[in-house]
């Protein structure tokens, strides 16, 4: 018994050991026709350069290394006119929530974290803002590119002792900036984004293959 009991610790140590924010999806947020609310599940493969937090860290503070990483993600975002309010919820099982202006030509995507896992009740969150130009070829059919600043986290996890349930995090921030680019064909998005992180040489890389799906949808008439 002590031995699964030490064996689930470790598994969810583990899960949330990588925990993450990124910046969001842009073809998701410039998805959601006016009047309507609207769900969307995503997979995004991240690769790129981290920070190694756990073990010992050299004289710069931190030793760096390349990961790949496999996200899913599940949205809610309703739009009334041009504004857009909604919710994203990462694997990481950190609530994001997202607000801004929607056209068929122009978004400014905002988002924050208000929930990290971290022990030390740091003010810090994370945030971030995009700017994305969005060009309809066909009514179904879309490109966009996306320019982005976001203070992202990454979480690390520390037990005392293998059976302890007591798991203390702690996270670590750092600020991006990059570039995207997106195809959409109705409900469908696949989109690609690169980030820079400030002060330092690590570049990450993001793939996202998105689903979109109109539950409610509110058609308002123009009066006459």
């Amino acid at each position: 018994m002590n031995r699964l009991v030490c064996f689930i610790v470790l598994i969810v140590a583990a899960m949330l050991a990588g925990c993450t924010t990124h910046a969001p999806s842009a073809s998701k947020f410039m998805n959601v026709k006016p009047h309507t609310f609207a769900m969307g599940l995503g997979s995004a493969l991240v690769a790129g350069d981290y920070y190694d937090y756990v073990v010992q860290r050299d004289d710069d503070g931190h030793d760096s290394y390349t990961e790949i990483n496999f996200m899913l993600d599940g949205v809610a975002y309703g739009r009334e006119e041009h504004f857009l309010l909604g919710v994203a919820l990462e694997m990481s099982l950190l609530p994001s929530f997202t607000a801004g202006f929607v056209s068929d030509y122009l978004g400014v995507q905002t988002w924050v974290t208000p929930f990290v896992f971290d022990t030390t009740s740091l003010p810090n969150r994370p945030f971030g803002i995009m700017l994305i130009e969005q060009y309809p070829i066909t009514p179904n059919f879309k490109v966009g590119v996306s320019q982005f600043f976001t203070n992202n986290s990454y979480a690390h996890g520390d037990s005392p002792d293998c059976c302890s349930l007591s798991v203390e995090y702690n996270a670590e921030f750092y600020k991006e900036i990059g570039a995207g680019a997106y195809m959409t064909y109705k409900n469908f998005s696949f989109e690609f984004r690169y980030g820079n992180e400030l002060n330092s040489g690590n570049d990450r890389f993001y793939f996202d293959i998105n689903l979109m799906f109109d539950v409610i949808t509110s058609q308002k008439k123009d009066a006459k």
